[in-house]
């Protein structure tokens, strides 16, 4: 009597490639054989079933059969591969973190994304290399360059000498030359104290440069304390190695388009000096286009 010792999965596959090579003569069914190659000679079904199934293949079923498997195995690869995925949350692009991206105000999201305030910025950072700005924050005392974040001491002091009608004195061994450019006028230009001020500060900055943003701690206690006597303006000097300065000037001229430039640049560097939970800046697309909302800009 013949026996059947394939096991089951073994059977399937070899029905799958009977039925792939159209070989429906050579098959195995439940309890019996068919017996119908005369080529080899050879039963599927033997006698003790000793012989396994690679056994009874030739070197080209053997090879189509290896295929078959070889191609069932990486599809199940792929598919514990998709589900993985699928189970983590999808695949991550663009440094996306998987949370929902903030809309800004529609006006102040077509002038942000459209790049129109581009060429302001640029207008710029061509205007402070021109005056000797290589580096921020660089902010020019009724013409004298004071390149770097010094502290509120040496600040102030350059601007009680200029109250009084006096050179600058200068620390030069500690902070370095004080040079003095003529300045252009700035037409555009938003200021805050009064226009009538005896002393002009006009400081190049980049929102993202974390010098700048200590610094700004300096320029608001300036503010506080001198009042209408002097008078302050914002320049744009982004760095090109800080990924969203640029984007943070430009968003400071959409909201001055609006009136609240000076509430910008506040909410601006506020955000500079905070972290995310990835220890980066939050000073970002979102974070700007949020500032907007905030600002109930339009």
């Amino acid at each position: 009597m013949q026996v059947c010792k394939v096991r089951k999965v073994h059977k399937v596959l070899y029905k799958l490639y009977n039925f792939i090579t159209f070989n429906y003569s050579h098959m195995c069914e439940s309890c019996g054989c068919e017996q119908k190659i005369e080529q080899t000679k050879q039963a599927d079904c033997y006698e003790g079933g000793k012989k396994g199934l690679f056994e009874q293949l030739n070197k080209k079923q053997a090879f189509v059969f290896g295929i078959v498997e070889g191609f069932l195995v990486l599809c199940t690869v792929g598919f514990f591969i998709m589900l993985g995925i699928f189970l983590s949350g999808g695949i991550s692009t663009g440094g996306s973190t998987g949370a929902k991206t903030v809309k800004a105000p529609k006006q102040f999201g077509e002038c942000l994304d459209s790049n129109k305030k581009a060429d302001v910025v640029s207008s710029d950072q061509q205007l402070g290399a021109s005056l000797g700005v290589e580096g921020t924050p660089a902010t020019f005392i009724n013409g004298y360059l004071i390149s770097g974040a010094y502290p509120y001491e040496a600040v102030s002091g350059v601007i009680d000498n200029l109250l009084a009608g006096q050179t600058p004195k200068w620390d030069t061994k500690t902070y370095g030359e004080l040079t003095k450019v003529e300045m252009p006028d700035f037409a555009d230009a938003i200021w805050k104290g009064s226009a009538d001020a005896k002393v002009t500060l006009v400081e190049f900055s980049d929102f993202e440069c974390p010098y700048c943003s200590k610094f700004n701690v300096t320029v608001e206690q300036i503010i506080k304390n001198y009042g209408d006597k002097i008078k302050l303006t914002y320049r744009h000097f982004p760095l090109s190695f800080h990924p969203s300065a640029q984007k943070a000037a430009e968003a400071f001229e959409c909201a001055k388009d609006q009136g609240k430039a000076w509430e910008m640049h506040d909410k601006l560097f506020i955000l500079s000096g905070k972290k995310g939970a990835d220890g980066k800046t939050l000073l970002n697309l979102d974070g700007i286009k949020q500032a907007a909302n905030e600002l109930k800009l339009k």
